[in-house]
């Protein structure tokens, strides 16, 4: 390239030729507003031409996209925690009242079918 070629022209000059070549236009346009032939430029090209086959797009699902979106703005995540959490006192206690009401049931439910099995096979051993 020329002498007078520094470090922010160059960029600047990719930047348009990668443009250019992403909307598929006329690259001996931006060439002839930079005053630079297309042999200096053709490796630049060339390289610009195989990272535009080789990184496509990509669209992120929507609960990346949602995550993502509450990290960076610092949103708290609604877990099932921080739902109960955010309950009235009255309603953490009835659903904790619930909850091992619940537990109960079903230890006392297979307490009961263990005791009918044993029960069962007691009866069988005594014939």
């Amino acid at each position: 390239m020329n002498s007078q070629t520094n470090q922010p022209y160059m960029h600047d000059l990719l930047a348009a030729v990668t443009d250019v070549m992403l909307e598929n236009g006329n690259i001996d346009a931006v060439l002839g507003r930079y005053k630079v032939s297309r042999q200096e430029v053709s490796g630049f090209i060339g390289l610009i031409e195989l990272l535009h086959t080789a990184l496509t797009g990509v669209k992120p699902s929507r609960r990346f996209a949602h995550r993502l979106r509450q990290d960076l703005m610092g949103a708290q995540r609604m877990t099932v925690i921080t739902r109960i959490r955010k309950l009235p006192p009255r309603v953490q206690i009835a659903a904790s009242i619930a909850l091992v009401a619940g537990f109960m049931l079903l230890a006392r439910r297979r307490l009961i079918s263990d005791a009918r099995l044993q029960q069962g096979a007691e009866a069988e051993v005594a014939i």
